[in-house]
């Protein structure tokens, strides 16, 4: 029977789709489906559903579901769904933090101890809850006060020892100036960040 170049060409066609084919299915894996585990958080602000998980610093996936959990307290549950090839140990810890200065918050989970098992699909992996900022904020207004409150004992101190010890009145001097400094420095730190928050995030790269 004699080959046309209509048939020849099919020919090539054809071995060509074969190769093609055979070169997927050896690459392709089919077990890569994604698997999924579960974290608890008291507070999440800025994760939403579509956020991107990270191990060690590299995407291998994403938030799929955020529900509250009331029982035994309030609870923020996160289900994350990871990349089959993503290996996370039993130790490892889940927490919240942001891409650049302003970015988007994504979930972030460490590498945990290489002497524990990976964790499998529908495992819980415990978590560490972000600073929040109101509190943070709180705290440094606390500080800054206390620091105000030091500083006149320390210069009411100082005038009332001026005649019984005159030998430390410098030293005395010197320590209610220092508490002094510190305390508009801190005024100023704390200002600065309440203005602009971002930039704690900064300090702590």
């Amino acid at each position: 029977m004699k080959i046309t170049n209509e048939m020849k060409t099919g020919l090539v066609v054809v071995a060509g789709l074969a190769v093609g084919v055979l070169f997927w299915v050896k690459t392709t894996d089919f077990n890569s489906s994604p698997y999924k585990i579960k974290t608890y958080f008291n507070y999440a602000e800025g994760v939403k559903i579509d956020s991107i998980v990270k191990l060690a610093g590299i995407d291998i996936g994403r938030v799929e579901s955020i529900k509250f959990d009331y029982v035994p307290e309030t609870k923020i549950e996160l289900i994350l769904s990871l990349d089959k090839k993503a290996k996370i140990h039993e130790d490892s810890l889940a927490f919240i933090s942001t891409s650049g200065m302003i970015g988007d918050a994504y979930i972030g989970i460490t590498p945990g101890s290489p002497d524990k098992a990976f964790v499998k699909d529908g495992a819980i992996v415990m978590s560490e809850d972000p600073i929040e900022m109101r509190k943070l904020m709180k705290k440094a207004d606390a500080i800054s006060e206390n620091l105000d409150k030091t500083l006149v004992e320390v210069k009411a101190l100082a005038q009332g020892m001026n005649d019984v010890v005159k030998g430390n009145k410098d030293r005395i001097d010197a320590i209610a100036s220092n508490i002094e400094a510190t305390a508009a420095n801190f005024k100023e730190f704390s200002e600065d960040i309440k203005q602009h928050p971002w930039k704690l995030l900064m300090k702590g790269k």
